[in-house]
């Protein structure tokens, strides 16, 4: 059987996995909501050391309402910024069949999709993949290690994870399935939700930048174990060594600017509440000193207020 999968959300990550399913032999279509004519006429373009994945979708639609019949997977790879709902953009493409895939950063950002489609498996979706969305239809690949972790939300074993997982090695990819997804989360957004919020905050800080001196290195450090604690707090305990092995791993990296620094820079909303909002508010929530976080959020919401010159 030859699976149907409909992407929506074809940034870098969902054009980048939609490459890996099509190598896959899977008939991916796209919900192109930008980039529309680029991507009808020339696909997509992925440079990764993977291999060629360009590919052209097998139906490109403008709203999940237009795609024509019912997916197997829904791969919902949206940045969750305030502006964004994603279960206004699934609800129209969802069969009583179709599994839904979200592949997004942040903390808590799954409950409302369980909840608005009780009876549709939801995966959730961890990926370590630095990619860029170049220009329309155009994805560079930029990191070595890369792997998608999947697992059925809240947690459990999930059928549908462990075909998609094998879907995702048959296109060349790196994939696992982890029955506590929701702490594959909180263990994703330790990098996540600190060297985001720096990059974007320094005007599109690459990583090596981010960590060019001692204090700075000393200040993520620090803020990583906030973070560490939240967790412990909210019962998904992370690894005491994850801040000195971020650190390390980030020194190895290119210069690579994040999400929301390249958001920041393009004047695109960024993630800012899915992603660092919500993890102050359950510091706060569970009494967990948070200063550096908090200070972190704080200036992003100033910065998002802005007035342009």
């Amino acid at each position: 059987m030859t699976e149907k999968v409909l992407v929506i959300g074809t940034g870098a990550i969902g054009a980048f996995y939609g490459g890996v399913l099509a190598k896959a032999g899977c008939e991916v279509s796209a919900v192109a909501r930008s980039g529309f004519d680029a991507v009808s006429a020339n696909g997509y373009r992925i440079e990764s050391h993977l291999g060629d994945l360009s590919w052209r979708p097998s139906q490109v639609v403008r709203s999940s309402s237009e795609y024509k019949g019912e997916p197997d997977y829904l791969l919902v790879c949206l940045k969750l910024t305030v502006e964004t709902d994603p279960v206004a953009l699934i609800r129209p493409a969802l069969g009583p069949r179709t599994a839904i895939v979200l592949v997004a950063n942040g903390i808590d950002i799954d409950a409302p999709v369980a909840a608005a489609f009780p009876d549709n498996e939801l995966v959730a979706g961890v990926a370590y993949a630095a990619v860029s969305r170049e220009s329309s239809g155009v994805v560079r690949h930029h990191s070595e290690y890369t792997r998608l972790v999947l697992g059925r939300y809240p947690g459990g074993p999930s059928s549908g994870a462990a075909r998609l997982a094998e879907l995702i090695k048959q296109g060349g990819s790196s994939a696992a399935v982890n029955e506590d997804i929701v702490g594959a989360r909180w263990q994703k957004c330790a990098w996540n939700t600190v060297f985001n919020p720096i990059s974007a905050l320094g005007g599109g800080l690459g990583a090596q930048d981010i960590l060019g001196s001692e204090d700075s290195r000393q200040f993520v450090r620090e803020a990583i174990a906030e973070f560490a604690a939240i967790a412990a707090a909210a019962g998904h305990p992370i690894p005491g060594d994850t801040a000195d092995k971020l650190i390390a791993g980030t020194l190895r990296m290119p210069n690579y600017v994040s999400s929301m620094g390249q958001d920041q820079l393009a004047g695109r909303p960024m993630e800012t509440e899915a992603l660092l909002g919500n993890v102050v508010r359950i510091a706060a929530r569970l009494g967990v000193p948070a200063p550096r976080l908090g200070t972190l959020y704080a200036l992003l919401k100033m910065a998002e207020k802005r007035t342009p010159a």
